[in-house]
Formats: structure tokens, sequence, C-alpha cells
């Protein structure tokens, strides 16, 4: 299919990285989604258009995977640098580029300073504000994210989205900043908001703050290059139009009636001014010296997503991720071991950044499965696995289906319940409850305190002083519990059923036959671990520090020996 979406990382001078969705054949366009959301937004566009043309779609700066700019306060002019860096390092000359708010923001400051790189820019919300309304939008709109160790914040940005769904500027509350034009959206549409959001994290603020502050005037006055600005008469923005200065013979001025509209005249205008060349093929995303960097592997129909480091030489460490988790609670240990070994670790299917290839029904010698493609993808033939929790179970079925592959596997907290029938639905039904999507954003709080309770009781849903556990400090963090309740979140559709797979998995059927040397640290209850080495003489149980440094060190010594 010409229209499938993949995912793809651009690596900028070597310094950062874009995240960009692409999809069709045909000469290229580029599309620019407004803040702080990402080219996710874009979906449904990019598969209407994709059959026609060849399209990209890439996260601005700070937003959705794109690295922010090493810049305090960007500008609009830098973030139109940053899309015609963009477009070079894919091979981009010239296209039609489309934006839609802050997207047009800055696809109207790519055609008015560098207008040799489009063929066609269009501004979809022209952003035009009076003076004092910019000023006061600058002292109050961005309101910094900031984490409390209860999860109160994230009550705080789901109310502040849907307070922004009811008045503009969201902050205020008078009778004249009421918008009349909408209704409340159903939660799962704020819900993608908040994720996208959160997703961004602090960063969301850079080309937000950009757009309201933007030359709206002379690059009105001093266009060059062909373009089409428009606001929906439905648009929060539609009055900027009426400020708008006398405007270049370039620009066309257009007044939809509403968003609909406004796709179709931007369709109609991209047919008139395509772009000369053919879309470039697909890039090699090239590494960050000296970091973890991020790609995306096509895997099974599906993109996945990898973070790791390649300096180093010799056989790489794949890391496994715990269920509905991601890689980024294995950078803490990549990071240690840049320069020494190669490590990498992908978001399991349905899992972080990964798309779901997989379907809903989780298994884990389908996760395996998907593991040992992206595997050969990225050239390799052979793997030491670190897994945590239920990635140590992926681990071991990988070794069982591939024992060529896997040459040692270091599970420092195994998950081996071997769960069956009304045992099993029971542990699913206290273990991982349904998450219902409430209008009122209830739900972020009831994750956050039921991951912060697992650091605290086991199980969690048994808060008694008989089943008080001793976690680490950083383990309850409200940094690390932040990112583990948004990882939840963005495997929300297969959490459960993620858990039941690792719940139920048969290790000690899979593991009596893997030849590879076994290290595994002390489960509850321990005649867990002596019934596994009585099946295999290659097991060796041994207890761990939580220090990740002696962590690294421990399986540095292990992958050695």
């Amino acid at each position: 299919m010409t229209n499938q979406i993949s995912r793809h990382i651009a690596t900028i001078d070597g310094k950062r990285q874009v995240h960009y969705r692409k999809a069709g054949l045909g000469n290229p366009i580029v599309l620019l989604h407004q803040s702080p959301k990402s080219s996710e937004e874009y979906i449904p566009l990019i598969k209407e258009l994709s059959l026609d043309y060849t399209v990209f779609a890439p996260d601005t700066p700070g937003n959705g995977l794109s690295d922010p700019l090493p810049i305090e306060k960007p500008t609009m002019t830098d973030f139109a640098e940053n899309v015609v860096s963009f477009m070079d390092a894919l091979g981009i000359e010239k296209c039609p580029v489309y934006g839609f708010h802050t997207g047009g923001s800055c696809a109207l400051e790519l055609a008015w300073k560098f207008p040799e790189k489009v063929t066609i820019g269009i501004v979809d919300g022209y952003v035009n504000m009076p003076e004092q309304r910019v000023k006061e939008i600058m002292e109050n709109y961005f309101a910094p994210l900031e984490l409390d160790w209860s999860g109160s914040h994230l009550t705080w940005v789901w109310s502040r989205f849907r307070e922004q769904i009811i008045f503009f500027p969201w902050y205020r509350k008078d009778k004249e900043s009421r918008m009349t034009g909408y209704s409340i959206p159903p939660p799962e549409y704020q819900q993608n908001a908040v994720v996208e959001f959160l997703r961004a994290g602090k960063a969301y603020v850079g080309p937000y703050r950009a757009a309201f502050i933007q030359d709206n005037i002379n690059s009105i006055k001093e266009m060059k290059a062909k373009c089409l600005v428009m606001s929906s008469k439905t648009d929060v923005l539609y009055d900027g139009l009426d400020r708008m200065p006398k405007p270049s013979s370039n620009i066309n001025v257009a007044r939809p009636d509403n968003p609909s509209d406004a796709i179709i005249l931007m369709k109609d205008t991209i047919k008139k001014y395509p772009s000369p060349n053919p879309a470039p093929d697909n890039l090699n995303t090239l590494p960050l010296k000296g970091k973890i960097w991020g790609q995306y592997i096509q895997v099974g129909g599906g993109s996945l997503y990898c973070r790791g480091n390649n300096e180093a030489e010799g056989r790489p460490v794949l890391f496994i991720h715990s269920s509905a988790s991601s890689n980024r609670g294995m950078e803490k240990y990549m990071e240690l071991l840049i320069g020494q070994k190669n490590t990498f670790c992908i978001d399991l299917p349905g899992n972080g950044e990964s798309d779901n290839p997989m379907g809903l029904e989780v298994t884990v010698e389908k996760q395996a499965s998907f593991l040992v493609e992206a595997i050969h993808a990225l050239g390799y033939d052979s793997v030491d696995v670190f897994g945590e929790w239920g990635g140590g179970s992926v681990g071991i079925e990988l070794a069982a289906q591939h024992p060529e592959m896997v040459k040692h596997i270091f599970i420092p907290n195994l998950m081996s319940m071997e769960l069956k029938g009304d045992a099993l639905e029971e542990m699913c039904s206290n273990y991982t409850p349904q998450i219902e999507i409430d209008k009122y954003g209830t739900h972020w709080t009831t994750v956050w305190n039921m991951l912060r309770d697992q650091e605290l009781y086991s199980p969690w849903y048994k808060s008694n002083k008989e089943n008080i556990i001793h976690p680490d400090e950083e383990s309850i963090s409200s940094e690390v519990i932040h990112r583990r309740t948004l990882d939840l979140f963005k495997s929300y559709e297969i959490y459960r059923s993620a858990y039941k797979a690792h719940f139920s998995y048969e290790i000690s059927r899979k593991i009596q036959d893997i030849n590879c040397p076994i290290l595994i640290g002390p489960s509850t209850p321990l005649s867990t671990n002596e019934g596994l080495k009585q099946l295999n003489q290659n097991i060796k149980i041994e207890s761990f520090s939580s220090n990740k440094f002696e962590l690294v060190e421990r399986l540095m010594n292990f992958c050695e020996a």
C-alpha cells in the first residue's frame, strides 16, 4: 500500500534529531503541525494526500519526538531554518509547504525568509493579534510544566486543555473570551492532546511562543514566494485577517467558511504549484556521537522505535523493557555503556513510540518474533540480552526461538508466575484494572498512584503494612513516575493484554533448553529461582544492587566472561 505511513528520524548537522512521518508516491509536499502537537495530528490528512504525493510531516523541534533547538528562546526564523535543514537532509529541493496555526506561522516564515525552498507556502490560521493581547499572552499563556510528587500536575494539564476549548486565551474567564463555536469533545480527543503536550514536556513553550512574536507584518508585505494565507471563519484566529496589512502581490488571501473548505482550497492550490523534483529515497539515520540516539526500524508492516549507541566494537547488548514501558526507562543503563558496549532498546510493538503491527492480542512469542526481525534489520547476528520484569520473559523467548542469536541473558528482576485459569484472571483484574478515560481527567492521577504504589507495596493493590516494600528513592521520584504514567497511556490499548501475556508465560518450559549463560536476580518466593536452577544448569542466581553503576558493571563482567 503506497499510502501506508512509515516513521523515520533525520539527524540534523550531527547534533540533533527530527522525527517525521512519510507516506505515498509522487512529488513531495511538507506538512507542518500546530503546537504543542506533533505530526500524529496529520495522520488522516497524510493518508488522503499520499494518494497523489509523497507526504513528509516532521515534528517541530521540541514537539513530538523531535529534539528541541539548542536555543533558549528560539524565534520563528529558527524554526523555519530547521525546516530548511530538514528538507536539505532529506534531499528535498523545493515543494509546497502547508502549515496549520503554529505550523502556518512557520510556513509563512519559511516562504518569507527562504523563498527558494517553497513552490507555494500555505498558511492555515494567520496569527495577528493586537500588541497588548500579545504582551498579555506572553505573560500568562505559557505556564510551566512542574512535576509534583502527588501527580497533581497531571490534573492541571488536563484542566488547562479543557479550558482551552471553553476560553481563548485559556487563562481568561471573562465573557468576551468565552468561545461559543465549540463543543467539549469526547474525552479520548482530549486524552490525545494531553499525551502530545506531555511528550513535549517543558520544551512545549518554544514553538508556541515563537508564533505569537513572529513578524506577521513585514512577512506579508515583503513576501517574494507564492503564498496562500487563510483562516476559516470558525477559526479563533480569524479576526487576524482583518488586521493584515496590504499583502505582497505574491500572496493570495482567503476566508473559507470552515476547516473542511480550507483543506479543499489547500489541495487545489498545491496541484497548481507542484514540486519540480521527485521525492527522495528513504534516508538512513545518522548517529549522534557520544549520545543515545533514535531511529525507526520497518518491521512487520509497522515502524518500531529504537534507541541506543553503536560507537563500540563487538556484540551489542539488547535491552528489553518491561510491560507498558519504553526504551526511555533503559537509557540510564545504556548511557553508562557508551563507548564500551554497543547497546539498543526497541519499544515493543504498541509500547512507547512504536507502531503496533502485532495487534491487540499480545503474546510473549509475538513480541520476541518482532524483536528478531528488528535485530536482523539492524545488521546484528548475535546479542547479549538485559531484560527487566516482563522484558526478561521476552529475552528468554528470544533465546528459545533463536538459540544461535542470544549469547547471554541478564535478568535482574524476573517475572515468573505461569498463572492459568481463575488465578490468571484474578491477577489481571487486580494488578491491571480497566482504566476508563474520564472527561475530567481523573484517570491520570489514578494511574500515577497505581504505578507509585507498585514501588511501595507488593502487590501494589494490597496496601497493608504486611505488603510494604522499600524502594530506592529514584524509583518513586516524580520524574520516574511521570515517565511511567505517560508510557502506560501510550500503551493504553494493549497494556492489560501485555501484562496478561507475561503473567501466564511458561518460563519453566522455555528456559530448560536454553544453552547460554543466564544470570537472574532473586524472585519472590525464592523457591521460584531454585526450581529454575534445577531445570537448567546454565542458570545462576545472584542478588543485585539497585545502584545503576554497580548493575552495569556486573552486566559487563557477565557478558565478557
